[in-house]
């Protein structure tokens, strides 16, 4: 039996990196109704990868990798908005949809060794890598701006030359083979359920942080009156995330998106994932994650 929200995530793995992610792409997923604005600049917003291995939860072990495809605003809550979750269980299906009002699906999430783990003494690496992407994308918005470029479409090109350093190569990788199927590269060098230390098994930091974002907005078929089946979309939630007493965080390299699983992929993940990174790509081994119940926004 599912326990009701809040749920708390102890031990919990985590890679984010957040990205920049064309308008256009991310108007595209994310729901207009119910006074929900997608916040950007310069044709650009705030989305990411969000990967976390659930290694203990009230319905067991799983695996999750959310696509963020903007951020978003209701009022003066800002939040980021999910348009696409692959977790490995059926239980977290269930859960996600009918608990917390997340879009997710079914699918295999597979970890990888990367071929170089860049090591946690490399953190002025991680940080070059952020400055070069940020210039990219600066002169991106500037030719956008002048008429003379269309975001996601000259940034590929233009990231070529400025990612071929071997930290940069080495770089943790989450490659998307089709809808439902996901690599992710690098995670060698977790903590997992050891400490900083023998003498600090469990030991955490204290400090908490406040992840806020929004869900619901699901696509539900009903039966009609006349026994048709209507369609209807559940109510905008709040959905409250909150983090605390990690064992390590630590700057990787970017965190890099590969497509390649063809036409199995769908065009609206396509155009959101694969932009330039907004930061380095954070890793927190060991970190407390507590869900809480979602609220009608």
């Amino acid at each position: 039996m599912r326990p009701a929200p809040p749920w708390t995530f102890p031990n919990a793995r985590v890679l984010y990196q957040p990205t920049f992610v064309p308008v256009d792409a991310a108007r595209a997923v994310t729901p207009s109704s119910d006074g929900l604005t997608l916040l950007s600049l310069f044709g650009w917003t705030l989305g990411g990868a969000f990967v976390v291995e659930w290694t203990d939860s009230p319905i067991g072990p799983y695996r999750e990798v959310a696509v963020l495809s903007g951020l978003v605003a209701r009022g003066l809550s800002v939040g980021a908005w999910a348009s696409h979750i692959v977790v490995s269980t059926p239980e977290a299906v269930e859960s996600g949809r009918e608990l917390f009002g997340l879009p997710a699906t079914l699918g295999t999430i597979t970890f990888a060794p990367s071929a170089v783990t860049p090591g946690p003494e490399r953190p002025l690496a991680a940080v070059g890598a952020w400055v070069r992407s940020v210039a990219t994308v600066g002169a991106i918005a500037l030719k956008t701006a002048a008429g003379s470029a269309v975001p996601g479409v000259a940034e590929p090109a233009e990231r070529m030359g400025a990612t071929s350093t071997p930290e940069e190569r080495a770089q943790p990788t989450v490659v998307f083979e089709a809808d439902n199927a996901v690599t992710v590269c690098g995670w060698e060098g977790w903590l997992g359920d050891r400490g900083t230390n023998d003498n600090d098994p469990g030991g955490g930091s204290g400090w908490e942080v406040s992840l806020p974002s929004f869900a619901g907005c699901l696509l539900r078929e009903e039966p009609g009156a006349d026994g048709a089946r209507a369609h209807t979309r559940s109510p905008l939630l709040r959905y409250p995330l909150r983090l605390g007493s990690a064992r390590r965080v630590r700057l990787l390299p970017a965190m890099s998106t590969t497509l390649s699983g063809g036409e199995r992929i769908s065009a609206e993940v396509r155009d959101v994932l694969g932009g330039p990174a907004a930061c380095p790509c954070i890793q927190v081994d060991g970190v407390r994650i507590v869900a809480g119940a979602p609220e009608v926004a």
